[in-house]
């Protein structure tokens, strides 16, 4: 009778996709949880999309015969059945620890109208009905797990289903020919939905829920550089009291794809249940992205005197650098300067209780462009060091950030062929030329920042964010979209 019970579990499996992790799996580099009060949120959509679909639910149509005294057999069919009232008294969502779910609909009440005819030889006559079914009751268990591309699979472990009371009530030609027999048409009738019911469920989940998860994807692109591997590294495990999604969140190279050369830290969600959703990030998922940019060549940027704002005091010309390098300008006069900036190696974030910084490392040379060719020479080399704060939140369904100085650029001189240099003036410009040039367009990089795994059609409202050690913890209740 229930085509879509499935329903009522729904948008908890596509939020949770699947859940826990299995012995020996790596750690994830993201994990969602869903707590108590996001499966009574599940359990509320689950109901009201059930009482929703099963206004639209076309019931299967179902024939018997009879024997009529000297007409002998007759034969009967009830079609165009149609739900027109339905009562949802009691209904549970549970969780089947290290297996699923259960869905329970009992004590429910329906009311069906339809047509029916009777056909014996050439004779037809037909009618309306009236059916009320009392006291049903269905539980499905649903297991769930992953495939090999790491995608949520969902199917049905058990079904059963019980109904208590079905009376008909028959009108139109001779019809009391049928209420002779309504008994039996009520048996019938309750034997069949007996059969059906389960049987429905498995084809729902089998045409509906699982196809929706296989579409799931387990890949986001982020950009022509980078995409973030969003697939499942553990198979499911659902506790009494929360499902624990994990996913790989692992940034890799468009153009090529290695793993990473480390590992992500263990992850230990604290026990809150004061959202419906918790998401950890682990400071793996931001490591990962920032080995893939660096090796991309992302994070070199060629500094030339257009990129200096024009209010600013030093532009990379030899007239401005007198100060810095007295000789510069005799030796090059005129000459506008190019530097060119790149990180020794991917810098990463670190997370500890309440805070994220990183400290990169980035080597600095100068060049001067000569006027009558299109030769380079090289002036200086520096290294400079810093420690950047970052501060991370979540805008539609992403993960974003910015940065803000920690600490002021440190420079250190690794080679001069222009003798002379005053390193405490060129860290002077450095750290002007980062908080007006750098920052700034480094921010507006981060602001795009990537997507959290949401099924379709799910936003977060209420958010709380804090930062724990090796991960930023987002807490969240869920809304649905209008439709």
């Amino acid at each position: 009778m229930m085509a879509r019970p499935s329903s009522v579990v729904l948008a908890l499996l596509l939020l949770a996709e699947v859940s826990g992790f299995a012995e020996g799996a790596s750690n994830p580099g993201f994990v969602a949880r869903i707590t108590r009060k996001g499966l009574e949120y599940a359990h509320r959509y689950g109901i009201a999309t059930l009482k929703k679909e099963l206004s639209t639910i076309k019931l299967p149509d179902f024939s018997g015969s009879f024997k009529v005294g000297w007409i002998k057999s007759v034969s009967y069919e009830f079609y165009r059945l149609k739900i027109h009232r339905f009562e949802l008294r009691n209904s549970d969502l549970r969780l089947r620890p290290t297996q699923g779910i259960t869905a329970s609909l009992s004590n429910n009440y329906v009311a069906v109208s339809g047509n029916w005819k009777v056909k014996k030889a050439f004779i037809t006559l037909d009618g309306t009905f009236d059916v009320r079914v009392d006291g049903i009751s269905i539980s499905v268990s649903l297991n769930l797990g992953k495939d090999q591309s790491g995608r949520p699979t969902a199917s049905v472990a058990h079904c059963s289903n019980s109904i208590g009371h079905v009376s008909i009530d028959i009108s139109g030609s001779l019809s009391w020919i049928l209420n002779l027999f309504h008994k039996r048409i009520e048996n019938n009738f309750k034997n069949i939905l007996e059969q059906k019911i389960c049987e429905m469920v498995r084809k729902s989940t089998a045409s509906h829920l699982e196809p929706y998860l296989r579409t799931l994807p387990v890949i986001a692109m982020i950009d022509q550089v980078a995409g973030i591997d969003y697939s499942l590294v553990g198979a499911p495990q659902v506790t009494s009291q929360v499902i624990d999604t994990p996913f790989k969140g692992e940034f890799f190279g468009r153009n090529w794809r290695s793993p990473a050369p480390f590992d992500a830290p263990p992850i230990r969600l604290p026990e809150k249940q004061d959202h419906s959703v918790y998401f950890a990030v682990s400071e793996h998922v931001f490591n990962t992205a920032s080995r893939v940019y660096h090796q991309a060549g992302r994070m070199n940027f060629t500094i030339q005197n257009q990129h200096i704002p024009l209010d600013s005091p030093i532009h990379l010309h030899t007239n401005s650098f007198r100060a810095i390098i007295p000789q510069l300008a005799r030796l090059y006069p005129n000459t506008e300067l190019e530097l060119e900036t790149s990180p020794e190696s991917a810098p990463f974030l670190m997370f500890t209780p309440g805070n994220v910084t990183l400290s990169p490392v980035i080597d600095i040379q100068a060049f001067a462009l000569l006027p009558t060719s299109s030769e380079r020479k090289l002036l200086f080399e520096l290294r400079v060091t810093t420690n950047i704060s970052a501060t991370i939140s979540v805008s539609s369904g992403r993960i974003v950030g910015s940065v803000t100085t920690g600490s002021k650029l440190k420079l250190e001189l690794k080679h001069s062929n222009v003798r002379y240099f005053n390193v405490d003036l060129m860290e002077a410009i450095l750290n002007y030329y980062a908080l007006h040039t750098l920052y700034p367009s480094l921010n507006a990089k981060l602001e795009e920042g990537f997507p959290l795994p949401l099924p379709r059609d799910t936003y977060l409202n209420s958010l709380e964010l804090h930062v724990h050690k090796n991960f930023l913890l987002l807490g969240a209740n869920l809304e649905e979209a209008e439709h």
